[in-house]
């Protein structure tokens, strides 16, 4: 009966690696063909041992070494990591796309994240093996677990190559020979700049070294170089041909202003200085009121408030000259002594308050209205913050254009500018 368990959950696994081909109507974004790799021979193997572990179909002997194989397959199926093959060089060389006949390959979406890629693997594994590690509520992960994971970032990630991918074509068809050549020249040159960067980041002092550590990420630098080149050439495509924005005047920036008056509006805030002499368990009540009123007498003697609060003060802005930054409106517990802070005429020294544990002595050196900040001050920020919003929007035409023009063919159900 045992034995008849361990054969049916082998022949499960491999009937679970079977896929339904996916439909698209889309005329566009159509299926890339499925392709599907022969089953490897060590699997083979191990379902027909299991096959013959069936006392059902065949004799089967019981001597020791035959018993051992037996739970040697059933240790195996119980791990689905066991059976699992790593299929990350098949898996990359497979075409997420083509574009205008030309693949865009798995592992050129993938390359930027191949060393989060072989971590979530590794880190998978170990926690199926150690399932002690797993949050509450969290299942063991399995291999299909972290082909789903591989998958998204592919999908995630393709209408950006698809992008670069036309831009660069785009590109290089409007230029002659020499210049293609010029332009591989002036790649090269900040690529090398990238390098040192590169080695920096990885603390390598030799172009070989940075090779082995690039590898141990499971990339490689003429990937990391293809990407590069990729994306700066579809950058300065970018500035070339697409269309520059209107300049921007003072009415689209006063505008902009009444629109979003709520995002520059100011509450009242006060900035102030206090002497605060604490009371409790070190110093009582009374003893804390004669230290508070002989700072009030050097106050009134024309004793620089910083001074005093130096000699006397006990909190916090002591250090400071008792100076305290800016505080808006229920910032205090106090609330007493922060209704006084908004009411009492600018640059006054206070008579002595009574707090919960502690007696102070406060003066207010500069108050904010409750208002907005003018737009004069803030003009320069708008036109920024515009600029940047154009030149965001900037390459939209261009790419509108080049995705009407295209024939892109893939799996995935990718959105279309």
């Amino acid at each position: 009966m045992r034995r008849n368990a361990i054969k049916l959950m082998i022949l499960l696994s491999c009937t679970a690696c079977n896929g339904i081909q996916k439909k698209h109507e889309n005329p566009v974004l159509t299926a890339a063909p499925r392709r599907i790799s022969p089953m490897d021979t060590e699997d083979s193997e191990k379902i027909q041992l299991a096959d013959a572990s069936s006392t059902d179909e065949v004799g089967v002997s019981d001597d020791d070494e035959t018993q051992k194989r037996i739970e040697s397959v059933a240790a195996v199926v119980s791990d689905p990591w066991a059976t699992w093959k790593d299929d990350t060089a098949i898996f990359n060389s497979k075409v997420a796309a083509t574009v205008n006949g030309a693949p865009i390959l798995n592992g050129d979406v993938l390359d930027r994240y191949a060393g989060v890629i072989i971590t979530t693997r590794d880190q998978m594994q170990n926690l199926w093996s150690h399932p002690e590690k797993l949050q509450r509520g969290q299942r063991k992960p399995i291999p299909e677990d972290f082909e789903r994971f591989r998958d998204m970032l592919v999908k995630r990630d393709l209408s950006g190559h698809i992008q670069r991918r036309l831009l660069v074509e785009r590109m290089k068809s409007s230029l002659k020979p020499d210049q293609i050549k010029a332009m591989d020249g002036h790649i090269n040159q900040l690529f090398d700049q990238e390098i040192a960067n590169l080695k920096r980041e990885m603390k390598v002092s030799t172009r070989t070294e940075l090779e082995l550590e690039l590898n141990k990420k499971g990339t490689t630098l003429q990937n990391v170089k293809d990407n590069f080149a990729t994306e700066r050439l579809a950058m300065e495509y970018i500035v070339l041909k697409s269309e520059k924005p209107a300049p921007l005047n003072r009415i689209d920036l006063v505008n902009y202003y009444k629109e979003h008056l709520d995002d520059y509006a100011v509450p009242a805030q006060v900035k102030w200085d206090q002497i605060q002499v604490s009371f409790g368990p070190e110093r009582s009540k009374i003893a804390a009121k004669k230290r508070i009123e002989e700072a009030l007498q050097e106050l009134e003697d024309e004793i620089p408030f910083g001074q005093v609060a130096k000699e006397y003060s006990d909190g916090l802005t002591a250090k400071s000259g008792g100076q305290r930054d800016w505080m808006e409106s229920g910032n205090l517990t106090d609330t007493v002594l922060e209704q006084k802070l908004f009411d009492m005429p600018l640059g006054e020294t206070s008579s002595i308050h009574e707090g919960p544990a502690e007696w102070q002595i406060v003066r207010v050196t500069e108050r904010q209205t409750e208002g907005r900040t003018p737009f004069g001050k803030v003009q320069e920020q708008i036109r920024k913050k515009l600029t940047e919003t154009q030149n965001k929007n900037r390459p939209k035409k261009l790419f509108d254009q080049l995705f009407a023009e295209a024939v892109i063919e893939t799996k995935y159900d990718l959105p279309v500018p």
